[in-house]
């Protein structure tokens, strides 16, 4: 991955589900507090073990 900003991110597109060169991964804390990351255009919350 390559950093765009401080919370977003360029990482590769290479594979057959996806169609550009890169897609952004952004880091994101909604206003709950609960850490998530959105890659391609889906964002599942952090989940530790």
């Amino acid at each position: 991955m390559a950093p765009v900003t401080e919370t977003v991110f360029a990482a590769s597109g290479a594979g057959p589900s996806f169609s550009e060169d890169y897609m952004p991964v952004v880091f994101s804390t909604p206003a709950d507090g609960t850490r998530c990351v959105y890659v391609g255009m889906r964002a599942p919350p952090e989940v530790t073990a």
